[in-house]
C-alpha cells in the first residue's frame, strides 16, 4: 500500500470519528432539520467538504479552518447571503424538462465533445449547464447559463439564509469551539450548492445528468436535489485518476463510467457512495483529435513526458514529481541525439522550477494547445508521474512508464503498483528506455482492461447503461 493512500485511508477514519462523536451528529442533525435533506445526506456531503480542505502536504487542515477562523467565516457568511440576496430573483413554476443534463461546461470549446451522446438523446431532449456567459458559446439550442452566486431562487434564500440567522451563527459558533474547527467555511459551502443547485433543478430537470468534471464536482447534496426534482439517474464519467489525498474522498454519484476493470478500486475504498461501476474506456481519447482529425500532423518523438500543473496545486507534495523531471533531465544528457518533449495540458503556466530543472538539455516543451493524444500517437515511449493519460494509453498498447523517485507519488492506483508497473530509480528507467524490446516483454504482463477499455462506442455504452440501470431500479 501507498503511503500516500494509508494518509488518506487515515484522514478517512478521522473525519468519520469527527461526525460520529457527539457533536457531529448534532451537527448532521442541524442540516437535516433546517434544510430538510436526510441525515445520510448531509453527513456525506460534510465529510467530503472536510476532506477536500485538508493538506495531506503539510498533514493538517488549510489555516481557514482553524477554529478561531469562524469569526471572520461568519462575517463572509453574512457577506455572502446579502450578495445572493442582492443578486436572486423569484423563480416561477414553469420547469424545462429534457432527457439528458449534461452539466458544468465551462468553456465554449467543450460542447464539440458530447456531440456523440447528443446525437442518441437527440438535440431536442439535450440540455447543457454553463457556468460563463457568453454571446457566442454554441448554435446548440438548449443551453443554460447558470452561474455561480447569481440567480438563486429569493424565497429558498429567505427560507434557509436569512430566517434564523442568529441562532445559526449562535449554533455554529458553538459546536466550531467544541469541534476545534471552523465549520463556518463547510456552511457557506453547504447553503451555496444548497442554493446553486436548488434553483437549477426548479428551473430545468432531466431523467439522466452526466458530467465529465473531476468526481469531486459531484456531491451528495447535489444528487439528492436533483433526485428530489424529478431526475432518475446522476453520473460522472472518469476524468482524472483520483489522487491519495484529501479530493479523494467521500464521493456521491450513482454511476461512475471508469477508464478500466481496475481504476475505481482506490475510489470504492474511500467512503465513496457510488451505485455502479461501469469500466467504457475513455471520453476524452475517443472524442479527441486524434480519433476524428489525422492532418494535423506531430514530428516523431522519442520520448513524451506528460507533465502535470504542479504549481497550480498548495496542498500536494510534488517534491516527486520534480525528482522525476530531473530523471529526465539527466537522461536527455546522457542522449542528446533523442528528440525528447514536455507535453502539459493548456491551463498550464510556466514552471520555473521545471524550467530550470531542464535547462542545458534537448528537451523541449511541446506546443500546451495540441492534441496530447496525437502528440503520444507518434512517440515511442510515454513518461509521465501521475497524467492520467498514462492509464488510457496503456489500454491502447502505448509503452507507458510510470515513475515515483520518492515513493510516494499520489497518483498511482494501488493495483498499479501491484503490477510492478512503477519505477522507482533512475537505473531501472534507463534500462527500459534504452532497450524497447525489454520494455515490450514487461508490457505483456499487464492485463490492459484494467487500466482502460478500448471501446469505439462509448456513447453508446453510456446511452444503453442509462437505460438498463433505469429498468432495475
Amino acid at each position: 500500500m501507498n503511503s500516500t493512500f494509508k494518509i488518506t485511508k487515515d484522514l478517512e477514519a478521522d473525519i468519520n470519528s469527527i461526525l460520529s462523536s457527539f457533536h457531529g451528529k448534532k451537527l448532521v442533525q442541524f442540516y437535516s432539520d433546517k434544510f430538510n435533506v436526510p441525515e445520510e445526506v448531509c453527513s456525506q456531503y460534510i465529510k467530503q467538504k472536510l476532506a477536500r480542505n485538508y493538506s495531506v502536504k503539510s498533514l493538517e487542515y488549510i489555516p481557514i479552518m482553524r477554529k478561531y477562523c469562524f469569526i471572520l467565516s461568519s462575517l463572509q457568511y453574512v457577506i455572502f447571503l446579502i450578495l445572493v440576496l442582492v443578486l436572486s430573483k423569484k423563480i416561477g413554476s414553469h420547469k424545462k424538462k429534457f432527457t439528458l443534463l449534461i452539466d458544468d461546461i465551462q468553456s465554449s470549446n467543450e460542447f464539440n465533445r458530447w456531440q456523440s451522446l447528443e446525437n442518441k438523446f437527440t438535440e431536442k431532449e439535450t440540455v447543457y449547464i454553463t457556468r460563463f456567459s457568453s454571446k457566442d458559446k454554441s448554435t446548440k439550442n438548449n443551453i443554460f447559463n447558470h452561474r455561480n452566486l447569481r440567480d438563486y431562487d429569493r424565497t429558498s434564500l429567505l427560507n434557509i439564509g436569512i430566517k434564523d440567522l442568529f441562532r445559526d451563527i449562535i449554533f455554529l459558533s458553538k459546536l466550531s469551539l467544541r469541534l476545534k474547527m471552523n465549520f463556518f467555511h463547510i456552511h457557506i459551502h453547504f447553503v451555496n450548492d444548497f442554493l446553486y443547485y436548488g434553483t437549477l433543478f426548479r428551473e430545468c430537470i432531466a431523467e439522466y445528468m452526466i458530467q465529465d468534471r473531476n468526481l469531486g464536482r459531484t456531491n451528495a447534496l447535489k444528487n439528492y436535489l436533483f433526485k428530489l426534482s424529478g431526475g432518475a439517474i446522476s453520473s460522472c464519467i472518469q476524468k482524472n485518476i483520483v489522487q491519495h489525498n484529501g479530493n479523494a474522498l467521500f464521493y456521491d454519484v450513482d454511476i461512475f463510467f471508469a477508464y478500466g476493470n481496475r481504476t475505481s478500486e482506490d475510489i470504492m475504498n474511500l467512503g465513496a457512495r457510488i451505485d455502479r461501476l461501469k469500466p467504457i474506456g475513455s471520453f476524452a481519447f475517443m472524442n479527441s483529435s486524434h480519433v476524428s482529425d489525422n492532418n494535423k500532423r506531430i514530428d516523431r518523438i522519442d520520448i513524451l513526458y506528460i507533465g502535470i500543473n504542479a504549481i497550480n496545486s498548495k496542498k500536494t507534495d510534488w517534491s516527486g514529481y520534480y525528482k522525476s523531471v530531473e530523471w529526465l533531465a539527466k537522461f536527455s544528457r546522457q542522449n542528446p541525439h533523442l528528440n525528447i518533449f514536455i507535453k502539459h495540458h493548456p491551463s498550464w503556466n510556466e514552471d520555473k522550477k521545471e524550467q530550470v530543472i531542464i535547462q542545458d538539455t534537448a528537451i523541449k516543451y511541446l506546443n500546451k494547445n495540441l492534441d496530447s493524444y496525437q502528440a503520444a500517437n507518434n512517440s515511442t515511449f510515454i513518461v509521465t508521474y501521475g497524467s492520467s493519460m498514462g492509464y488510457e494509453l496503456i489500454g491502447y498498447d502505448f509503452n507507458v512508464i510510470f515513475l515515483d523517485p520518492t515513493n510516494n507519488n499520489p497518483f498511482i492506483n494501488n493495483f498499479v503498483r501491484d503490477d510492478k508497473n512503477v519505477i522507482n530509480d533512475y537505473k531501472s528507467m534507463e534500462l527500459l528506455l534504452d532497450n524497447i524490446e525489454i520494455f515490450e516483454e514487461k508490457k505483456k504482463s499487464l492485463n490492459q482492461s484494467d487500466y482502460c477499455h478500448q471501446n469505439k462506442e462509448i456513447s453508446d455504452s453510456i446511452y444503453q447503461t442509462f437505460y438498463s440501470y433505469r429498468s432495475l431500479n
